[in-house]
């Protein structure tokens, strides 16, 4: 559901079965979390957001997608499962909705196009369970100071964008925002990053690597 880097093959025969665009405005739900999936979305231009509720007041953000032909649904109409997030548009965008039969028609027929969709979701569902797992086993000041490094090396071109906000940053480290105040300040008085109208920023990135690698040896 993220930011793979599908075929441009695959992407340009799918807009010959999308039809009329369509426009959702900011705030706009896109997709459901638990509700099914009728059609594979085509985002055409524009930024969503995902997120997880889990019913009991706390949600997990899970960053912002700038999306350039960007397929959403495509793991749900893989494995005829309910959508696992909500997907909620932060600027106008622009979108094509694709039959799931033609989806699969052209998996089925390029068998290379279907191999190189399975190698990409495998990648993305791994990296997400390492993130997933970080938050699960590691302290939040790893898990703050791992993604701010990350950002900074700019080395993983799929990688979520952050929120602008700090409530917005806090579940997106599924913690409370009071927690995530207190951790970025530790940071900061440590020397180790500073805040920034673009969101955190290394002061050193060898001394944050050294932070980061040091949980490793606990």
């Amino acid at each position: 559901m993220f930011q793979y880097h599908f075929s441009t093959n695959l992407v340009e025969q799918l807009l010959s079965f999308a039809g009329n665009a369509f426009v959702h405005s900011k705030k706009d739900v896109l997709i459901h979390q638990d509700e099914p999936l009728t059609k594979l979305i085509l985002v055409r231009s524009g930024t969503v957001s995902f997120s997880y509720d889990v019913g009991n007041g706390r949600r997990l953000l899970l960053g912002q997608l700038d999306c350039n032909n960007t397929l959403i649904g495509e793991i749900e109409a893989l494995n005829n499962q309910p959508c696992i997030y909500t997907v909620t548009c932060l600027s106008n965008v622009q979108y094509n909705l694709i039959e799931l039969k033609h989806w699969r028609q052209l998996l089925l027929d390029q068998p290379e196009l279907s191999l190189y969709t399975a190698q990409t979701i495998a990648a993305k569902f791994a990296e997400n369970q390492k993130i997933n797992l970080d938050k699960l086993l590691l302290p939040l000041s790893y898990n703050i100071a791992k993604d701010c490094l990350l950002r900074a090396e700019n080395n993983n071109p799929t990688l979520l964008r952050a929120y602008p906000t700090v409530n917005a940053e806090a579940e997106r480290f599924a913690t409370t925002e009071r927690a995530y105040r207190r951790v970025v300040t530790e940071l900061v008085d440590k020397g180790l990053i500073v805040r920034s109208s673009d969101g955190l920023k290394p002061v050193d990135i060898d001394a944050l690597e050294d932070f980061v690698d040091s949980f490793a040896q606990i």
